[in-house]
Order: structure tokens, then C-alpha cells, then sequence
């Protein structure tokens, strides 16, 4: 990350906070139609555990679009998801990318985010997003990224986090 990034996106992120007039709350997963998905791509097993989850909700009738972050010296293993990387943001922390600019266009009913600990790239989406609900793992300091935070206890894999988000978004 370069120091422009480190410097001047969590300002945006902080600004994005502050003036995103989006209408937040939860949606019952029944009446949900539209899901985003969204996470950083670390590891083949992460991978596979998301295809099932997004299998999972287009059986469920939902329209899911999912939005990968690719860091530096990571693979990208030639899958089918839209990816961005540092690449995508200027020197200012603008968005470059057409497919980030239409990824926040979308009136997601759930923006589920499955990383552990967001990145600011990924914070500026979650920010920037007029998501309904924007579901993720629970971090400390990042609740105003979220309305729902899921608390994993112990087992911290991907593939728990998306079991505990399917549990919890089902509850509703």
C-alpha cells in the first residue's frame, strides 16, 4: 500500500462515512432479492467456500454479484468473479475501476463482506456502498462499517463466517 493509500483513504472512508445518505436496517432474508458479496482473495479453500455460498443463495432465488480484492503476489486462481486491486484506486484514493463504480451503483439488500479484518480498499466499498445492510465478522472500531457483525468464536475460518451469516440472516 502506498503511502498516498495510507494516508488519504481512510479520510475517504471517514467522509464516505460521514456523507452516505443511504437508507440503512435490516430486510428479512425472505424479501431479499439482491446480495453483494465482497472479500479479499487469500487462498484456493477461501475460494471454494465462497462459490458454494454464492451457489447457495442463487438457489435461494437471491441476485448475487460478487466484488474480489486481489492483493499484490497473490494468484488468482482464473476464477469468474469481477477483481480489483491496488491498481484501481489513484494516488488520491479515487476509484479508477468501471466494475468498483458499478458495484457501488447496486441497491444491495445484503453486502456481505467476508474478511476477517477489512482492508481499506475494502472499507472504502463497505463505506461507499448504499447497501442496505452490509453484514461482516466483527471487528473492533469498524461497527459503523456494519449493521450486522458477527462474532466468530474460536473457529475463524472463512467457511464459519459464512455459516454464522447464513444462521443470523435467516433469523431475520
Amino acid at each position: 500500500m502506498s503511502f498516498l493509500h495510507a494516508t488519504i483513504l481512510p479520510m475517504r472512508v471517514r467522509t464516505q462515512l460521514r456523507n452516505n445518505r443511504s437508507k440503512r436496517g435490516s430486510v428479512t432474508y425472505r424479501d431479499a432479492k439482491k446480495v453483494g458479496i465482497l472479500f479479499t482473495m487469500n487462498s484456493l479453500d477461501d475460494y471454494e467456500s465462497i462459490r458454494q455460498f454464492e451457489n447457495r443463495l442463487k438457489k435461494d432465488g437471491k441476485e448475487v454479484n460478487v466484488l474480489s480484492y486481489l492483493p499484490k503476489n497473490v494468484e488468482n486462481f482464473h476464477f469468474h468473479y469481477d477483481i480489483f486491486s491496488i491498481t484501481d484506486f489513484s494516488a488520491t484514493g479515487q476509484v479508477k475501476a468501471g466494475n468498483i463504480t458499478n458495484f457501488l451503483e447496486q441497491k444491495f439488500d445484503y453486502l456481505i463482506c467476508l474478511d476477517k479484518e477489512p482492508n481499506l480498499y475494502i472499507e472504502y466499498i463497505l463505506a461507499a456502498s448504499a447497501a442496505r445492510c452490509r453484514i461482516g465478522n466483527y471487528v473492533e472500531n469498524k461497527e459503523s462499517l456494519f449493521e450486522l457483525m458477527i462474532r466468530l468464536n474460536g473457529n475463524n475460518s472463512v467457511n464459519n463466517l459464512i455459516q454464522q451469516i447464513y444462521h443470523y440472516t435467516n433469523k431475520f
